[in-house]
Parts: structure tokens; C-alpha cells; sequence
């Protein structure tokens, strides 16, 4: 099994990393840097590729060495994934030595055992590194091999620079890999990088949308402990915000931003609804806070720009409504921009290290008493029981005449609604699963529509600032801020109504 964290680095920067304090202690941080050329097979139509494996030959001064590296997973951004070594001859991949090896039950193993699959590979491009390897032992025992990579991937179709840190677990603990970053962090600008170079060769072959991903559902066991859930459920959050990370970056695709958004208040409110048990260290709150908001000025815009003003033309003058979207479309490219810029900070990479061990080492645990650590030890059925029975009475006591409220009193209601929605699905597999289903149906209706309410006073805010940068907004906007006025109005037996349902529900034992 390869551990392995990837940061990317800026090609001139890489000779000041060979110098940093930590490597004074290796003597190969001063060898010379080693080229390796490795050469990716695949079949004409990438059967590899599409069954998320690569195959590899690398030279490496007189020894040739072939690799099979099969899809791996991602949490906090180390990459875990089984890979498979064999020596070969003559610069060609021998499946017949890795047959033994892959079950013939996978999608790889069947294309590994097919006698047509040999004969159809081909190279289809090459990665050509100068890496110096650095050997690093740390006081707590871990060892560690630092890998400094510059060089280029060249295909048919093109050539790309390649620049990375890569940190490669040979013995210990996670979380040293993540200490580690962070120290080169202090040294140089540095990126979590979650592409493989295999990944980034294909990308030359092959143009892949990236998609939005969504929270996957918790899985917690029954005998769980409190810490165990929490553990669980962080991770899943950080999985699905690492997971968008990528899409916000290529600024296309507004629904990375949204998802990576839900995945950051997934975080916070499992932070919270922990937090007096396990209390998050220092400043961490203010950092989600501060992403959350560079996330938040592109979605809002999108928003306005989507699915808002789509509802106003079909009630509108077409032409009247065109200068708004114009201008919110706009807006909402730039701040997509600013979003991107954010994921790829500095300030944001030390904050995924940093949150990332801390997980990783249950930081929480220094200077906990004993009393402390018995009650994280105890059983989360209780704990999730408790935490959802104090969320719906909050939701019930903040929604009360909820059809009547003001916005502001509207908007606490809808957070109450949002936490005990999230605590229910982070739990759910703790509870009976008919009750939690019809639980969830009727909190996520009722949810959607004050989502929906709040994205018309967004909005509204929004549309008054237009006319200031674009005069020829005026009318649009003016028309479209009373389109919501009288939306909202007439949804009001709506929203009396899913609040009706809901309340009929006790929460989920």
C-alpha cells in the first residue's frame, strides 16, 4: 500500500527546498539528482485509464522496473492505492509477471489476464523526472522519502512542466507526512495536489469534465465511540470538500463551488455539535469561516445569475432582463476567479495540513482529563440520540409561526433546520431507518423552501448594488427585485404548510 502526500511547487523553488533545516540531518539530501523516464502503456482506446489503473515502465539507470498502480482513494489529501512492482527487460510491460497478483474479478484484473491486451499496448507518453530522493528520519521514529520532481510529461498532443514534492510514508504514522508539509510550507509556496503524474499525462490524452461531487453517506458501526463518530464524520466532510477542490479551481463549473461550500458547512457543524466534547483547536473556526466566505460571493451571484433570474424572464421582458444577467454573470466570473485564487492560497493549503493533523493525531487529546476521555469513549448512540432531540427543539422553538417571521428571525429558523438536518444524516445509520427517511423527506422540503426564501432576500441585497456598476441594469433589476417580492408573498400557505408536516415528526430515536 503507497501513502503518499503530493504538493505541488514552483519549478524555481525547488533548489531552495534541497536547503531547508529539516534535510541538514540526510546525507542524500546533497546527491545529485537522479533522471527517470518512465513510459505509460495503454490500449488505443485507454482501457487502463478507464478502469482507473496505469501501467508503467521505468528506467532508472541500467534496471527497468514495471509498475501497475490501481485507483487509490483520497482522504485529507494522501493518496492511499495498492501498486504492484515486477522487474522487466527490453522497455515493455510484462503482464504475465502481475497476473498472480490481480484478481481476475476487477475490471483490471480481466484486461491483465486477456491474451489480446499484450499485444495492443502502446506507449502513450512520457514522463521524464530529475528527482532527488531524500531519506528523512524524524524523532518520533517515522521515515519518511522526500521526493523533489522537475521535469516535463510529453505525449503526442503536447508537453507539460511538472514540479512537485512528493512525501512517501515508509514507515510510522499519517499524520508526520502532514507535519512535514507543514514545515516546507514555511520554506516555499506550496499546493496539496491531489493528481498523480499518470493523472496529469492523461490529461493530455483525454479532455474529462469534472464533476460536482456530493457528501456520501456516513457509515458509522453501532459500538462506535464518540471520538470514532466524530473521526467518521470529519473525514467524510473533508473527502467531499477535497473532492470539489479541483473543479473550483478550473473555474468552469458553479456546482463545485456549491458542493465544496455544503462540504465546508458540513465541517463546521460537525465541529459544533462536537465541540463540547471534542473542542477544535484555535483559529480553526475563523479559517473555515474565512474560505467559506470566498466560496459563498461566487455562489451567490451564481444564484442570482441561474436559477433566479431564469424564474423572472419567464414572468418578464426578455430584453429587460438581459442586461441584469449579463452583468450577474459577470460578477459571478470574477468571484469564481477569487474563489479560485483562494483554493489555491497558501493560506488554504496550511489549513488543510494543519486541520488534517490534527485529525489525523486526535490533537483534541492533549490535555484532556480523564473525565474528558471517558466521555469520549462512550458510546454515540446516546450522544447522536441527545444531539438531535436538542437541534429539533431549537428548529421548533425558532420556527414557531415560521410563515409569519421576519427575515431575520426567518434566517436563524433556516440555520436550526440546516444543523438538524445535518446531525440526523450524520447519525442516520444509528437509527431506525423508516423513521430517519420520512424525518429527512419532511426536513428537506421544509428546508428547500427557506433555502429558497433566503436566496430572494440574497438576491434582493444583490440586485440593489447592480445599477451602481451597471447603470443599464436599472429597469431588470428594479423588475426583478418585485418579481421576488410577490414570489415570496404567494409561497406563504407553502411554507405554512411543510411547517405543519414537519412539526407533526418527532425527531429520530
Amino acid at each position: 500500500m503507497e501513502r503518499e502526500l503530493k504538493l505541488r511547487v514552483a519549478a524555481e523553488d525547488l533548489e531552495k527546498l534541497r536547503h531547508v533545516p529539516l534535510f541538514a540531518q540526510s546525507k542524500s539530501a546533497a546527491d545529485p539528482p537522479q533522471l527517470l523516464t518512465s513510459t505509460y502503456f495503454d490500449t488505443p482506446e485507454l482501457a487502463f485509464h478507464w478502469c482507473k489503473a496505469s501501467l508503467r515502465v521505468r528506467a532508472f539507470g541500467a534496471e527497468q522496473l514495471q509498475t501497475l498502480k490501481l485507483e487509490g482513494s483520497v482522504h485529507a489529501g494522501l493518496l492511499e492505492r495498492d501498486e504492484f512492482e515486477t522487474p522487466v527487460e527490453n522497455g515493455m510491460p510484462d503482464l504475465k509477471r502481475l497476473q498472480d497478483q490481480i484478481p481476475t474479478d476487477t475490471d483490471c484484473g480481466r484486461l491483465i489476464h486477456e491474451e489480446a491486451t499484450y499485444a495492443r499496448l502502446k506507449p502513450v507518453f512520457v514522463i521524464r523526472i530529475n528527482r532527488s530522493a531524500i531519506a528523512l528520519r524524524l524523532p518520533s521514529g517515522d521515515e519518511l522519502e522526500v521526493a523533489l520532481d522537475g521535469g516535463t510529461i510529453d505525449a503526442e498532443s503536447g508537453s507539460v512542466p511538472v514540479a512537485a514534492v512528493v512525501l512517501e510514508l515508509e514507515h510510522g504514522q499519517p499524520e508526520s507526512l502532514y507535519g512535514v508539509a507543514l514545515e516546507l510550507l514555511e520554506a516555499v509556496p506550496l499546493r496539496v495536489d491531489h493528481l498523480s503524474e499518470a493523472d496529469l499525462g492523461y490529461q493530455l490524452l483525454v479532455a474529462e469534465h469534472i464533476d460536482a461531487v456530493k457528501a456520501r453517506p456516513v457509515h458509522l458501526n453501532r459500538r462506535d465511540s464518540v471520538e470514532d463518530a466524530f473521526c467518521n464524520i470529519a473525514h467524510n466532510c473533508m473527502d467531499q470538500v477535497h473532492a470539489n477542490e479541483r473543479g473550483v479551481v478550473s473555474g468552469h463549473d458553479p456546482s463545485s463551488v456549491h458542493q465544496m461550500r455544503v462540504g465546508l458547512r458540513r465541517l463546521r457543524s460537525a465541529l459544533d455539535l462536537f465541540g463540547e466534547v471534542i473542542p477544535a483547536y484555535p483559529g480553526l473556526d475563523e479559517e473555515l469561516r474565512w474560505i467559506a466566505s470566498e466560496l459563498g460571493a461566487a455562489r451567490d451571484w451564481e444564484v442570482l445569475a441561474g436559477s433566479t433570474l431564469v424564474l423572472a424572464g419567464t414572468n418578464g421582458d426578455p430584453d429587460e432582463i438581459l442586461p441584469v444577467r449579463r452583468a450577474c454573470e459577470r460578477i459571478a466570473g470574477n468571484n469564481r476567479q477569487r474563489a479560485a485564487a483562494a483554493v489555491e492560497s497558501v493560506r488554504y493549503t496550511r489549513l488543510v495540513l494543519q486541520l488534517a493533523q490534527w485529525l489525523n493525531r486526535k490533537g483534541w487529546r492533549d490535555g484532556m482529563s480523564d473525565e474528558q476521555r471517558d466521555a469520549v469513549g462512550k458510546a454515540a448512540r446516546q450522544f447522536a440520540a441527545d444531539v438531535i432531540y436538542r437541534r429539533h427543539k431549537k428548529l421548533m422553538k425558532r420556527g414557531k409561526g415560521l410563515a409569519d417571521l421576519d427575515d431575520h428571525s426567518r434566517h436563524r429558523a433556516r440555520i436550526a433546520a440546516k444543523k438538524v438536518r445535518y446531525a440526523t444524516e450524520f447519525f442516520a445509520s444509528l437509527c431506525p431507518r423508516r423513521t430517519v427517511r420520512h424525518y429527512v423527506d419532511a426536513l428537506t422540503a421544509l428546508q428547500d423552501d427557506l433555502g429558497w426564501r433566503n436566496d430572494a432576500v440574497v438576491a434582493d441585497q444583490l440586485l440593489k448594488l447592480l445599477p451602481q456598476t451597471s447603470p443599464e441594469a436599472v429597469s431588470g433589476a428594479a423588475f426583478v427585485r418585485g418579481y421576488l417580492t410577490s414570489s415570496v408573498a404567494a409561497d406563504h400557505q407553502t411554507l405554512k404548510k411543510l411547517w405543519k408536516r414537519f412539526r407533526r415528526l418527532s425527531p429520530p430515536p
